[in-house]
Order: C-alpha cells, then structure tokens, then sequence
C-alpha cells in the first residue's frame, strides 16, 4: 500500500479566525482550577446549597472538606488515594431518579457533598475533583466507565482509576466494594472507556486507544460549566 499523501488544509481568514476562537473556548474550558472548590467551604456557596437543599448542606460541606484536608496530610500516596475513596464511600447510594427525577445527572461534587448521596458516577467524580484539588497529576487518575457482573447480569458502571506509575496496574476505587483493590482482582469489572482532564481511551488488549480530548463528551462539558458557575458564584 503507497503512503498517504501529506494533507494540507488551506484556511481563509473568517475560517481561521473562527477555528482559533474554538481552540480559545476549549482552552477555557478546561482551565478550570480546582483550588478551594472541595477543600475550602465558601459561605456564598454553603448557602446555596443551603437554600436547595436543606440545613444539612453546610455541615456536610463542612465535615467533607475537614476530611479531605486531613486526608491530605498522608504522606504516602497510596495510602491517601485509599482514604479518599473511604471519605467518599461515607455517601449513601441513591439513583438520578430518586434524587434529581432524571435518567442520568452527573451531579457536581458540591452538590455531591451537600446531599451526601448520589450514584456511581457522583462517587467516581467527587473522588477525581478531590485528588485532583489535593495536587494528583491527572495522568495518575481515570474516570472508568466499566461494565459490572453482579448476580449473573452485566450492568454499567463507572470507578475511578488510580495509576501509582505510568503504565502500572491501577487501583480501583469503587463505591460498590469497601476495598482498595487492584483492577486484577476485579473480575466482576470489565473497563470500557476512561476519560481525565486531558484524553479520553478506549479500553482494550494489547494498549488503550487515545480518542482525543474529554471535550467530546456532553456529560463532562455539562459538569464542568456547573462547577465554572459554582467556583465563579
């Protein structure tokens, strides 16, 4: 088979600046910092969250920011990546339906911990935001969508993969399962796809497959334009 010949693209000036104005807007979009969203309680939020939700909000903003700032006093890494999870497993599971009446929301983690509930996918992305805002390379984390066996039935589900080294097993941080377990000794999970900050893979033997950036992905852009507006009040 002859090799492909080079492609090149010819922009007029309207196309181009248009072009840039995307790249500028996908720069924005996830330049978000997560500096003081979880760890730091603002009393302009609290009261937000106050007013949707109930009194209990504020506490529970407040005793998950202790807990994480506590968390982030661990030394070791492995050993604070576990702790996280343990914080977030504190939440009770209920589905999008019973909390939002919706097939699927991803809740910020804010609204997260003010109801101190939320499904599968409100646990995987609190966690991430947390170790994020304690310092965690993202390279390190993996939002994972995965397919579940439970009781004979496949169902979808969605953990939070910690990658210690590039290239090493990862750790999987599950809702489901109190345990800090490596994905080998979950065979009841079988990944799918996973996303951070930066790429999105596809998983599959023999290396995952990079599908571009987490922009491509309604969900993630939804969130993040919600946490944009909770962090900017």
């Amino acid at each position: 088979m002859p090799p492909l010949p080079a492609l090149t693209v010819v922009f007029s000036r309207p196309r181009l600046i248009a072009c840039l104005l995307l790249v500028f807007m996908a720069a924005q979009a996830t330049a978000f910092t997560y500096q003081g969203y979880l760890l730091t309680v603002r009393t302009e939020l609290q009261q937000k969250m106050t007013a949707r939700f109930g009194d209990k909000a504020g506490p529970r903003m407040a005793e998950l920011a202790e807990a994480l700032n506590a968390a982030g006093r661990i030394a070791d890494e492995a050993v604070r990546v576990e702790r996280i999870n343990q914080i977030a497993n504190r939440a009770r599971y209920m589905t999008d339906a019973q909390l939002w009446q919706s097939e699927d929301y991803w809740a910020t983690p804010v609204e997260f911990a003010a109801l101190a509930a939320g499904d599968c996918e409100d646990y995987s992305l609190a966690k991430y935001f947390a170790l994020r805002e304690l310092g965690m390379p993202a390279d390190k984390l993996r939002i994972t969508y995965v397919r579940l066996l439970r009781q004979g039935r496949l169902e979808n589900h969605m953990v939070l993969a910690y990658y210690p080294e590039p290239g090493a097993e990862p750790w999987v941080l599950d809702n489901l399962e109190k345990r800090f377990m490596l994905a080998r000794d979950r065979p009841d999970l079988t990944p799918v796809y996973s996303f951070n900050d930066d790429r999105v893979w596809k998983v599959q033997s023999g290396g995952d497959r990079e599908l571009g950036s987490p922009q491509q992905l309604r969900k993630w852009r939804e969130l993040l334009d919600r946490v944009d507006a909770e962090v900017r009040g």
